[in-house]
């Protein structure tokens, strides 16, 4: 039979599937055609293309992915903002950082870079998919990644190294990798850092990423569990200060919890909700006590994130 959905788990009813297990099955099992798609992934780019603050594309039938940077070289501070942008053809979607009940997040490792210090990937706020009963968070058509890197020494150049390892999902699911590189030259006199023609785009997502609450215009207020292990549920409570139009919420927590899709209860005028999550375990009924939780509510184009820790 065709495997639907691999990654690092998911929970089906009372069952928790090791995804790792299906992930090696699913490979073992692909078409020769299917193969020779992930090889063509795999293969390194052939150019770095300063001028244009963009690496080459490296594409597939299913996706394609490059770096682009904000800028044509660091700044004075040997910063820069990067983005990996990923096309994805229609019909087909990949992952945020938590995949949800199915698939793979996205894997970076910029270990051979050239003068790469501090790195950061921010993460724009994800859409709910729900798919053979199962929903995850991610991203269709397209998705920037912003990544701000400093350099080890700002005087000197920097070559940006990423080895990374993305999933695509349709019907089927698609382990990709991808070998990208982007060189910048170092702020210099007479040579100053200038936006480069993807600045737009970059800033396009990174205002997708959760932001402060005075700027969202909604806040998550409160948490709190109820019920005996096994069967309880989570509620979160939210405001808006204008209504809100259809709000979700991702909630990331440590093993072995899952969450399931959110039920809502909107107070007078809908800038008040509360939103009821069925909490999973597995096949075991660990209870949800204090553990700390990080969530992130969604509603159009806003959103918020927040740390909390369950009975403070």
């Amino acid at each position: 039979p065709m495997i639907q959905h691999i990654g690092h788990g998911i929970y089906a009813g009372s069952r928790w599937v090791n995804m790792q297990i299906l992930t090696s099955v699913f490979l073992n099992c692909m078409r020769p055609w299917l193969v020779a798609v992930i090889m063509v992934a795999a293969l390194p780019s052939r150019s770095i293309r300063a001028e244009q603050a963009s690496g080459a594309w490296q594409s597939t039938e299913e996706a394609a992915v490059r770096l682009v940077a904000a800028q044509n070289r660091l700044d004075a501070n040997g910063w820069v903002w990067l983005g990996i942008h990923i096309k994805l053809a229609p019909g087909w979607k990949t992952y945020w950082r938590n995949p949800g009940e199915s698939g793979a997040p996205p894997r970076f490792d910029w270990s051979t870079s050239d003068n790469v210090g501090a790195v950061e990937v921010r993460w724009p706020a994800p859409q709910r998919f729900s798919a053979f009963g199962f929903d995850s968070f991610g991203y269709h058509d397209q998705i920037v990644l912003p990544v701000f890197l400093q350099a080890t020494a700002p005087s000197q150049a920097m070559t940006a190294r990423l080895n990374l390892d993305y999933m695509v999902c349709a019907q089927v699911c698609i382990p990709m990798q991808a070998k990208l590189a982007l060189h910048l030259p170092a702020d210099v006199a007479g040579a100053k850092a200038k936006p480069s023609a993807f600045a737009p785009l970059i800033q396009h997502y990174l205002e997708r990423v959760p932001q402060p609450v005075d700027k969202a215009g909604m806040a998550i207020e409160s948490a709190l569990v109820s019920g005996p292990p096994g069967q309880q549920i989570l509620y979160i409570k939210g405001h808006s200060e204008q209504p809100f139009m259809a709000p979700d919420l991702m909630v990331e927590g440590p093993d072995p919890f899952g969450f399931g899709r959110p039920k809502l209860t909107y107070g007078a005028g809908r800038r008040d909700v509360t939103l009821a999550l069925p909490v999973y375990t597995g096949t075991g009924k660990t209870e949800l006590t204090t553990q700390a939780l990080t969530v992130t509510l969604v509603d159009g184009h806003r959103a918020v994130e927040r740390r909390l820790n369950l009975g403070q």
